[in-house]
């Protein structure tokens, strides 16, 4: 991004005139190794990467999630004409525009509000008077005018499912996010390869994969999953759950590619959407399956549903509502929901073997739980993930035994959740999602007991 700072007369700098191309001209000048530009005798163009700047910002979360890999991408290239493969419809809905900040973005931004919306705009920072192009047309106040706005921070601001609410370089990358992944026109693009990290679950999997393909069929895009980029095998996927094949015609002359997780699905352009995932989404022997042992175990019991994530849920340091509330705060809360609505029994849902033990310790004779293989937080050595553990664990055959059998015991612990009467949950995560989903959000009361206690 190229921010605006006042000019340096000491050093002579390449100079640009005061013109919507200035910020195209000095990009392809810092690819030749060029920072720092003059426009005109007023002011000038200093350029900052976008992923470094947004890291170095005390609001961007200090967590290894998010500081994995890039998070927003750079953009020497872009092309504000190019209006299909800009989601504008990020701004339908609202009045006007709040930009607290003058630079490329919010001046590229607010060019486009122009030409393609009847909003108005609204800028904090009177530097805005510096671009002669643009100064008559907005308006500068210390806050919106009108409570029907978009808010444009210049600190990171991480909650994507604000529809009203960015920060400067998140909101331009959720506008020319499909620039970013293709240089294909976008009558060209048929299929959205997605690739997802190693590191995620079968939960997160299942989430990300729903949400992606809402916001691509929006655009006419079919989405598949890049065949064998997580840790489970095509093999594994298509035994128990049902996913869209790779189309035989999929090709780089039709298909867009996800590399980068981070910068494509924490972004509003994908979790604006909440993921939808019934029970078609299990292949029907597995579903009878389970059914068969949730109608044995649940049966007619009035039973408190308790997800619990520990592990490397609690090493990776998530933030927000993703972030584990501790387990004795979670223990009140659900002797007193037993005691409110005499729940017979709690089902525990939960892969960390502490938190089990802890469960059992305090409600005897009322737990109970799927077996299968957990974890605790001493294993852990110089070790962030389960998909890590795992692997230091086993080995060929044994490893992908153990992988299968993960997956199934968390999809069995999943659909056993959603026949209880009601959910309570340490944080927010995928399984979260896929239990409401599963219920049919028919549940009495959910409490993500996150939601408030990392407020």
């Amino acid at each position: 991004m190229l921010r605006i700072e006042n000019i340096d007369l000491k050093n002579n700098y390449r100079i640009l005139d005061n013109s919507p191309n200035m910020f195209h001209e000095a990009l392809i000048a810092v690819l030749k190794g060029e920072k720092r530009f003059h426009v005109e005798d007023s002011f000038d163009l200093v350029y900052e990467d976008n992923d470094i700047y947004t890291k170095n910002n005390s609001s961007f979360p200090n967590s290894d999630f998010y500081l994995s890999e890039v998070f927003f991408p750079p953009y020497y290239f872009y092309n504000e004409n190019d209006t299909d493969k800009i989601n504008l419809d990020l701004f339908e809905g609202f009045d006007e525009i709040f930009f607290e900040e003058v630079n490329e973005y919010t001046i590229v931004i607010s060019q486009l509000v122009l030409k393609h919306t009847n909003m108005s705009i609204t800028f904090k920072d009177n530097k805005i008077n510096l671009i002669n192009y643009l100064k008559e047309k907005v308006s500068i106040n210390d806050s919106p005018r009108t409570n029907n706005h978009i808010y444009v921070q210049s600190d990171f601001y991480g909650i994507y499912t604000n529809k009203n609410h960015y920060c400067t370089i998140g909101l331009f990358h959720n506008l020319f996010i499909l620039q970013w992944l293709t240089d294909l026109p976008k009558k060209d693009i048929k299929y959205l390869s997605l690739s997802i990290r190693k590191t995620e679950g079968i939960g997160s999997i299942l989430s990300t994969y729903n949400i992606v393909e809402q916001a691509m069929n929006k655009l006419g895009i079919k989405t598949f999953i890049e065949p064998n980029c997580t840790r489970f095998s095509n093999e594994l996927l298509s035994k128990y759950f049902v996913f869209t094949n790779v189309p035989d015609d999929a090709d780089k002359t039709n298909t867009a590619y996800v590399k980068c997780f981070n910068s494509f699905v924490l972004t509003h352009f994908i979790q604006r959407y909440t993921p939808k995932i019934d029970q078609s989404i299990l292949q029907p022997e597995f579903l009878s399956n389970i059914e068969e042992y949730a109608d044995h175990i649940i049966a007619d019991k009035k039973v408190l549903g308790v997800l619990l994530r520990g592990t490397d849920y609690i090493i990776a340091n998530y933030v927000g509502n993703y972030r584990p509330v501790p387990i004795e705060e979670c223990i009140e809360v659900i002797e007193q929901r037993i005691k409110q609505y005499n729940y017979e029994k709690v089902f525990v849902a939960t892969e960390d073997s502490d938190f089990l033990q802890i469960m059992i310790d305090n409600f005897p004779n009322q737990v109970i739980t799927v077996s299968q293989e957990r974890h605790n937080l001493s294993e852990f050595k110089n070790i962030k993930y389960i998909s890590d553990l795992e692997k230091n664990l086993y080995q060929g055959k044994e490893y992908l035994d153990s992988v299968e059998d993960t997956t199934v015991n968390y999809y069995y612990a999943i659909y056993l959740l959603s026949r209880c009467e009601s959910l309570i949950s340490n944080c927010m995560c995928s399984a979260v999602n896929i239990a409401k989903s599963f219920n049919h959000d028919k549940y009495t009361r959910v409490e993500i007991l996150s939601d408030k206690y990392n407020d």
